[in-house]
């Protein structure tokens, strides 16, 4: 099979240093646009058709996406691809047709920037900032870090340098942009980072046929190797069909409850914008999340003996490209791990600034004040991802799963909010307190998780936390009928 290439670092540091000028750029750029809080955390909502499309798929798309997914793929074989493929048709679809025109009409209409701000004001209640902010902060985190970690994984394979080199120097850059241009910076730089992730996806996938000497050989080397490779469930029997279900359903429903994404609607322009951008975004996800998921497949052929199998990608591209232009097919995942950083480091500060400091702690502070608080606080949450990323608590797959599931646990909430007009606050934070313990327990106790019946835990956590908001909001009062005339008429007229 391939043998082991040394490192290039000369070329990658070359191609390297210019993307990411480039993207520092952009952050100065962004930051003399950049004149109040609605245009650091939502670019006052005016984003167009192509910025919104590809801003959202490249948040959602990360170094789980080009690195911990193919990396766990790698060792799994067909069945692996139904992790996110069959998702990545639904994950903009679904939570355009069920809250999304919703948010762009309550953005507009009423100035929200956050999950929180709607929450609130939803449920007529402040403790709901407080507990999406503390979640956020719990869950958020650790998903930044994951991206982080993909950085290390990047600049080992390809300098031969410790992954906590890459780790910080990852994490500098993003904080700089962030901290200068907020959501305006994230969101230029998201359309230059998409557009590199679908060629980074589309050149990995035909560089490792190559490698493998075409799908009829390839396909004979799996059977070969292992026939499970070919065939659900897969290697070790990793996608039995309740896994395969969850998964559909995980990467496609859920991601109504990520903050970073929902709030992606309040920075569009108007609904038909949404509309387009669904089309646009659908179709990057969908092309980007197959051909990187099947290179992860096609790899098993030619690439063994890996330190760990988050590097399957890079070394496809380094072993079957010249140093430029792998260096330059490797700053696509560089792009999907930042564009999904900035996307929540500048939603999280939010959650800190905004939704705790401001509405909770001081609610006398200013906008002004907010903004300058901002940017300490974008700082001091990116120091923390940073060591995150240094001692590396798990893989880069799982580390990602478990804080996508953790705020997903938000869809009850969000969804009972908009169509239950009886839903109150003691419902919606008894429902995420319920939600997150029984995903911890169906997670981390083997007793518990047997009940899940091969489901992921996030299921059962949800089910449970829909009876609870049931249950609860039947025992506490609703909120003001005001607030309840100001949501739902508006989203009659709308």
């Amino acid at each position: 099979m391939s043998e082991a290439i040394q490192p290039s670092p000369a070329p990658f540091y070359t191609v390297l240093a210019v993307y990411l000028g480039i993207m520092a750029f952009i952050g100065w750029y962004a930051s003399r646009k950049t004149k109040n809080l609605g245009d650091f955390f939502v670019l006052s909502g005016k984003a167009g058709v192509i910025v919104s499309g590809i801003a959202y798929f490249s948040t959602q798309f990360s170094m789980g996406t080009f690195l911990g997914t193919p990396g766990t793929i790698f060792g799994v074989g067909y069945a692996g691809m139904a992790i996110s493929v069959p998702g990545a048709v639904f994950c903009m679809i679904l939570p355009a047709l069920l809250i999304g025109r919703k948010l762009v009409t309550l953005g507009h209409e009423y100035g929200f920037l956050t999950m929180a701000d709607y929450l609130t004001d939803r449920y007529h209640s402040r403790s709901m900032s407080g507990v999406l902010g503390v979640m956020m902060l719990f869950f958020l985190i650790p998903m930044m870090g994951a991206q982080i970690i993909g950085a290390g994984v990047i600049v080992h394979v390809f300098t031969g340098l410790p992954e906590w080199v890459g780790v910080v120097g990852m994490g500098v850059i993003v904080i700089l942009y962030c901290m200068s241009g907020g959501m305006k910076g994230a969101m230029m730089t998201d359309v230059i980072q998409g557009s590199l992730m679908i060629g980074t996806a589309v050149v990995t996938f035909i560089v490792s046929i190559v490698m493998g000497g075409g799908f009829d050989n390839i396909n004979s080397t799996l059977q070969n190797m292992n026939e499970s490779y070919l065939t659900f469930p897969g290697a070790n029997g990793y996608m039995p069909w309740a896994y395969y279900v969850s998964n559909i359903v995980l990467w496609s429903f859920f991601t109504m409850g990520q903050p970073h994404l929902f709030t992606k609607f309040f920075t569009m322009k108007d609904h038909k914008t949404m509309f387009k951008a669904i089309l646009l975004g659908t179709g990057g996800m969908f092309v980007s999340a197959t051909l990187i998921e099947w290179a992860g497949v096609n790899g098993i052929a030619s690439i063994q003996n890996i330190e760990k199998a988050d590097q399957i990608v890079p070394m496809i591209l380094q072993r079957g490209l010249n140093p430029f232009l792998a260096s330059l097919f490797i700053a696509g995942i560089v792009a999907a791990g930042m564009s999904t950083i900035d996307g929540i480091l500048v939603t999280t500060t939010g959650a800190v600034t905004r939704d705790i400091y401001q509405k909770i702690v001081n609610k006398k502070a200013t906008d002004e004040s907010v903004m300058k608080l901002s940017k300490v606080v974008t700082i001091l949450i990116g120091l923390v991802v940073i060591l995150f990323g240094v001692f590396q608590p798990g893989s880069i797959f799982e580390i990602n799963l478990f804080a996508f599931s953790g705020m997903a646990v938000f869809v009850v909430p969000i969804l009972f909010g908009m169509y239950w007009k009886k839903s109150t606050a003691p419902g919606a934070i008894a429902a995420v307190a319920v939600g997150v313990i029984a995903l911890l327990g169906f997670t981390l106790i083997p007793e518990v998780k047997e009940l899940a019946l091969g489901f992921h835990a996030l299921f059962p956590a949800t089910i449970l936390g829909a009876v609870t908001m049931v249950i609860v909001s039947k025992l506490t009062q609703a909120p003001p009928q005001e607030t309840i005339d100001r949501h739902f008429k508006l989203f009659q007229k709308g």
